[in-house]
């Protein structure tokens, strides 16, 4: 067999298509958010980073509806055994976020 019947039988390679760069710095956007986006923690419902628990308990406690209220007799009893831990970190402590 000669080398120009090989080359005939043999298949054609395909050339690769070019991308647009704008078309790959939108696939990494997509991949960065759907990495980071299910990563990130939820957010605390107490909002002030500085309050104490002391603070959060002498202000009323005022919580949202998001948690049962057996929830939010947790956090206000761990707010209690420990006024000076920020209320922030009681709350994530407690709900597990």
């Amino acid at each position: 067999m000669r080398l120009s019947a090989l080359a005939a039988a043999a298949p054609a390679r395909r050339r690769p298509v070019p991308v647009a760069p704008a078309c790959i710095a939108l696939a990494c956007v997509v991949m960065a958010l759907a990495v980071l986006l299910p990563a990130a923690p939820a957010a605390a419902r107490i909002t002030d980073r500085d309050l104490s628990c002391a603070d959060w308990l002498r202000a009323g406690a005022r919580s949202t509806s998001e948690y049962s209220a057996a929830v939010q007799a947790r956090i206000r009893s761990f707010c209690a055994a420990n006024p000076k831990m920020k209320a922030v970190d009681a709350e994530m402590t407690m709900t597990g976020d």
